[in-house]
């Protein structure tokens, strides 16, 4: 059996990179409809609570629409209608990602991450353990309740937090480490990250890092507002949902 060569994740490099080249590796079909495996991409393929990239290929002076993306087996699949013009192994495409659909999710995942790292820096004894970074309904979820009673405060508190911290701005770092070096940097570590190889992990200005492979903004000051909107008790758990600007 032919092995196949993983797609190069070009997006994790850079945010900003809207328009690339790429070679085709291979077109198929699943469930889902048609989708098309590039050598890399700067689409970014739907998971860790973001949802995907959209835009389109061309090639031949044809468009292709780019309606989902996600990983599949270990591959990226484009999917999208390749209807229109025959694309093979080898061929060059050009990839455009819709900007603004790329930079408002990439704020709704910063944010995420500056809400859980204000949250759990406040002391109250609960961990961020999953976010939904969806433009409608974002949310993130903790383990640990906020008793009734300091809900009211609680939120007063982070959201105060939270306009300091924007209103002095601050970088956003990625960088890739070993587990080693992770447990060095943090407090809390999940269990289930690779020991054996490096991981990519995002520095949202002072606080510690956090292991994530979505899209982020460069600097903290690209964000005009983050602020609790509502707070939920889960079985044990807290969802702390937010909006932003």
């Amino acid at each position: 059996m032919e092995q196949r060569m993983a797609t190069e994740l070009v997006y994790l490099e850079d945010t900003y990179k809207f328009t690339y080249k790429a070679q085709v590796e291979y077109l198929a079909n699943d469930e889902r409809g048609q989708y098309c495996i590039l050598d890399q991409t700067i689409f970014y393929p739907q998971g860790g609570g973001q949802p995907s990239d959209t835009g389109f290929f061309e090639a031949k002076g044809v468009q292709m629409p780019i309606s989902f993306v996600t990983f599949v087996e270990g591959e990226v699949r484009h999917y999208g209608d390749f209807s229109e013009t025959l694309l093979e192994k080898g061929e060059e495409v050009l990839l455009f990602v819709d900007e603004d659909r790329r930079i408002t999710n990439a704020k709704a995942h910063t944010s995420g991450h500056l809400l859980a790292d204000v949250v759990e820096s406040l002391g109250k004894g609960v961990i961020a353990f999953k976010g939904y970074h969806f433009p409608d309904g974002s949310y993130v979820e903790f383990q640990g309740n906020i008793p009734p009673e300091e809900s009211e405060s609680f939120i007063s508190e982070v959201n105060n937090r939270l306009r300091e911290i924007l209103s002095s701005g601050g970088n956003i770092q990625a960088s890739l480490v070993m587990l080693e070096d992770l447990k060095a940097l943090c407090s809390n570590i999940r269990t289930n990250l690779p020991p054996d190889k490096p991981m990519r992990v995002v520095t949202m200005g002072a606080f510690q890092p956090t292991p994530c492979g979505g899209t982020h903004l460069k600097s903290l000051s690209e964000l005009k507002e983050i602020a609790v909107t509502k707070i939920k008790r889960l079985k044990g758990n807290t969802k702390i949902s937010y909006r932003f600007a």
